[in-house]
């Protein structure tokens, strides 16, 4: 980031990079309970179920909570690190990602869901890896550095996550599945790689931010 003569005499505020750190955290959190979760989800008893069900709620909740902290102070800042609208949309993206996370897996008790097929564990792996390249990318904002390279590291998951989806639709088509399983499984499928598409997006921003900066 270039150091201008307005930098010496009215400092910007750093803390908004500690509060998307803190997003981000709590993001990976949960997605390391979902992966748990639908991991052992066949093995689990139901009150396992609503315990994880409720750890994974409970870093939702925690999301929300940082991302009212981060818009109310938005509003309270008057020189900001980066552009004032780029960090209401990582906010809001961050915390959308695990809102999303927190719907699939609302979907899985609302629908009775007990066992998954491998492929939702696949995304489950892709939802850990993307959110912990996402720890990165917010790290790498703060100095500008490596930022290009994990940004691009995220496009190639949401590229494995895209194919990996193609192939579920077809293996839920073409293997004799029992209708309403397609039903429940395709939302599934469509909200999983919304949370990935979503993280790709906060790359793509982020990208966008420090090529503005210089």
């Amino acid at each position: 980031m270039k150091l201008n003569l307005l930098d010496i005499l009215l400092p910007r505020e750093t803390k908004f990079f500690t509060y998307f750190t803190e997003q981000v955290d709590v993001f990976v959190e949960g997605s390391k309970l979902f992966k748990k979760l639908v991991t052992n989800l066949d093995t689990l008893s139901e009150e396992e179920i609503r315990n994880s069900l409720a750890e994974i709620k409970e870093c939702e909740l925690r999301g929300d909570a940082v991302e009212q902290k981060i818009i109310t102070e938005l509003h309270q800042t008057f020189i900001t690190p980066i552009d004032r609208e780029d960090i209401h949309t990582m906010a809001i993206n961050i915390d959308r990602c695990l809102d999303i996370l927190n719907s699939v897996s609302r979907k899985i008790d609302i629908y009775s869901i007990r066992k998954v097929p491998a492929n939702v564990r696949r995304f489950a792996d892709i939802i850990v890896e993307m959110a912990e390249e996402m720890g990165r990318l917010v790290k790498a904002l703060r100095n500008l550095k490596d930022v290009s390279e994990v940004s691009k590291k995220m496009h190639l998951l949401e590229n494995k996550a895209d194919e990996l989806f193609h192939q579920s639709m077809a293996e839920l088509f073409k293997d004799n599945v029992d209708p309403i399983d397609v039903i429940r499984l395709k939302e599934l499928y469509e909200h999983l790689e919304s949370v990935v598409d979503c993280s790709d997006y906060i790359g793509k921003l982020v990208r966008g931010v420090a090529v503005k900066q210089g």
